[in-house]
């Protein structure tokens, strides 16, 4: 497979491989071990309605508070991204 850089030269870019059908079993079997791993334990921890009220409200709190810090990181990265930007804008500060 050909590859057109920047230079105009033609490169190889590494064809990937199409895993074994042993590799793609292994795969499904540690992802849904993963999975029924996770469930088990997410559904072991309240061991009662009380408990499982208080960990559910204590759960959505966790979380709101790492979207909340997650969505003001990529707005930070997304303004500074933006700012980059608008550096190439003026004609009179390219070089000649």
């Amino acid at each position: 497979m050909k590859n057109i850089v920047e230079t105009g030269a033609a490169v190889d870019t590494p064809v990937r491989k199409p895993d074994s059908k042993a590799a793609h079993i292994a795969k499904k079997v540690v992802m849904n071990a993963t999975v029924t791993a996770v469930m088990a334990i997410a559904f072991a921890i309240p061991a009662s309605a009380a408990d499982a009220s208080s960990f559910l409200s204590s759960a959505i709190g966790v979380l709101q508070t790492v979207l909340s810090l997650i969505g003001g990181g990529v707005a930070i990265w997304g303004i500074v991204n933006l700012l980059e930007g608008y550096g190439n804008d003026n004609p009179g500060s390219k070089a000649q």
